[in-house]
C-alpha cells in the first residue's frame, strides 16, 4: 500500500539543471526516482544575468556592433535555444539504468534570470510534485552546507525538495573521478 501511495505523490518531477561537472551525478539520480514513481521529468536550466561588472566593461571597451551582439536580446535567444538543445543531447547520452531517461523528459526549459527564482517560478507554473537539485554548483564547492541557489531553493519551495549532495559524488558512486559531460567540463 505505500508503494502505492509513492507512485501517486510524485507524478512529474522538475531537474533543476545546472548543467556544470556534477551533471552526470545528478542524473543518476533523476533518473532513479522518473522510473521508481514512473514519473515525467521536466529539465530547467536558469542562465544567470550578466554580472554587473561583466556588462560595465562590455558597455565600456566594445564596439557598438559587439555591444549588440553580447548584450541584445537575439544573441541571448539564440543562446537560450543552443543550451536547450545541449540539455536534450545531455540527457541522451547519459541513461545510467535502463536508457528511459530521455523517454521520460516532457520539456525543456531553459530561460534567462537568477536561478533559484527561474525554478521556483517553472515549478509552480508546471505544476510539479518534487524538485530534483543538487546542494551545490561546482563553482561553490567550498565547505558551506548549501549553495546559494539550493538554499533558496529549499527555504522557499511549495513542492518536495530532493537534495542531491555534491561535495564527493565520485565517492557516492563508489568511483575515482566524476564522469564529466564532454561539452561542459574542464
Amino acid at each position: 500500500m505505500m508503494d502505492f501511495v509513492w507512485r501517486v505523490m510524485f507524478k512529474k518531477i522538475l531537474y533543476a539543471a545546472d548543467l556544470g561537472a556534477f551533471t552526470s551525478h545528478a542524473l543518476i539520480h533523476v533518473e532513479s526516482l522518473a522510473k521508481s514513481f514512473d514519473a515525467e521529468v521536466v529539465v530547467v536550466h536558469a542562465v544567470p544575468p550578466l554580472g554587473e561588472f561583466a556588462a560595465s566593461v562590455v558597455k565600456s571597451h566594445c564596439s557598438e556592433s559587439a555591444k549588440k551582439e553580447v548584450l541584445g536580446t537575439l544573441r541571448i535567444e539564440g543562446l537560450l535555444d543552443t543550451l536547450s538543445s545541449e540539455v536534450y543531447d545531455i540527457l541522451s547520452n547519459n541513461a545510467f539504468i535502463d536508457g528511459s531517461l530521455i523517454d521520460r523528459v516532457s520539456g525543456v526549459f531553459v530561460a534567462p534570470g537568477h536561478p533559484a527564482s527561474i525554478i521556483l517560478y517553472e515549478a509552480e507554473r508546471l505544476g510539479v510534485d518534487l524538485i530534483v537539485i543538487g546542494s551545490h554548483g561546482t563553482e561553490s564547492l567550498d565547505g558551506r552546507l548549501l549553495g546559494s541557489v539550493a538554499s533558496k531553493v529549499l527555504q522557499l519551495a511549495k513542492v518536495p525538495v530532493f537534495m542531491i549532495p555534491m561535495m564527493n559524488p565520485a565517492h557516492a558512486l563508489g568511483m575515482t573521478e566524476v564522469p564529466i559531460p564532454t561539452r561542459f567540463g574542464t
